[in-house]
């Protein structure tokens, strides 16, 4: 198992071993039976069909990828694309723009990221987490300065059945404008500038509250119970992630 590949490089890798085109049940069952990739999901098909048909050169949605990896043979059957190597989609896509984080919070990054926490393994689990506690107490905080090295691309997010959803309700709840919803460069534009700055408040927010307090899961608890006791009113976006 390659830790750093992506379920859409994983699912083209098994595509080229098997030199024919597959269903998404085949190509599931060949990942887990070789043990290509560790999904953490409670619907793991669910996340491969999705991110497949967003590399789908042949199909088109909103949060389609601009890579194309594969093309669609029939129902629920998919092959490699008919280039010999990834193309690019073309076309103004949603789904493309990188995700990127304020270099002032690597420290709780890593902090919350850490064993001592156990509970936020990934990235985008504790953006997505952020996200939430930022417009839960209605802090939006524009980044600074960011690495543009350390954007993440949105197919990382596509464990998270509600992606990409949660950016078009956070942009809907924030503009009260349905322009927020089209394919245009603008709207995903506006669409990962509000995750990006809710999440850089939330995480700002859970320094603060951290500051001169032993960040462990017990303290993390004990932050959400908090959160909990402030929120009667408020808006709630109860995401899995």
């Amino acid at each position: 198992m390659n830790f750093n590949d992506t379920i859409a490089e994983v699912a083209k890798k098994v595509l080229q071993d098997m030199g024919k085109a597959a269903s998404v049940d085949e190509i599931y069952d060949t990942i887990l039976q070789r043990k290509l990739y560790e999904f953490n999901t409670p619907t793991p098909e669910h996340v491969l069909r999705t991110t497949i048909r967003r590399h789908t050169g042949n199909i088109e949605r909103v949060d389609s990828s601009g890579e194309v990896l594969f093309e669609m043979i029939s129902d629920d059957v998919y092959g490699l694309s008919v280039s010999s190597r990834s193309t690019i989609r073309k076309r103004a896509g949603s789904g493309m723009k990188r995700i990127q984080r304020a270099n002032d919070k690597e420290e709780i990054i890593k902090s919350l990221m850490s064993d001592q926490v156990g509970v936020f393994k990934e990235i985008w689990k504790l953006l997505l987490f952020a996200a939430q506690v930022g417009m839960r107490n209605d802090k939006r905080l524009p980044l600074v300065a960011a690495d543009a090295g350390k954007g993440i691309d949105q197919s990382t997010f596509g464990n998270c059945p509600a992606w990409p959803g949660v950016l078009y309700l956070m942009t809907l709840v924030e503009t009260q404008n349905s322009n927020c919803l089209s394919g245009s460069a603008e709207a995903e534009d506006d669409r990962v500038s509000i995750f990006q700055e809710y999440a850089n408040g939330g995480l700002e927010i859970l320094r603060d509250f951290f500051a001169g307090r032993p960040l462990d899961l017990d303290g993390l608890l004990a932050f959400i119970e908090t959160q909990r006791e402030e929120s009667a009113g408020r808006l709630d976006l109860e995401l899995t992630i």
